[in-house]
C-alpha cells in the first residue's frame, strides 16, 4: 500500500466498504453505496488576496496658497 492512499478519503471509504460487507442487506445500504463513491477531502479554501497599499493623496490637491487667501 502506498503512502499516497492513506489520506483520510481512504479511511472514509474503507470504513464505508466495511459497513457494507457486514451489513449488505441493511435498509442504509442504497446510501452507503452513494457515500463509497463520493470524494470526501474538502477543496482548501482559497487564499484571500493581499491587501493594497492604502494611496496617499495627491500632492497637487494640498498645495496651500503663497498669498493667505482664503
Amino acid at each position: 500500500m502506498s503512502a499516497k492512499s492513506l489520506d483520510d478519503d481512504f479511511f472514509i471509504k474503507n470504513a464505508i466498504a466495511c459497513w457494507l460487507y457486514h451489513f449488505p442487506e441493511h435498509k442504509w445500504t442504497s446510501i452507503y453505496n452513494d457515500l463509497v463513491k463520493r470524494d470526501f477531502i474538502a477543496a482548501p479554501e482559497p487564499t484571500p488576496r493581499p491587501a493594497r497599499k492604502a494611496r496617499s493623496p495627491s500632492k497637487t490637491t494640498n498645495k496651500k496658497t503663497v498669498d493667505g487667501a482664503k
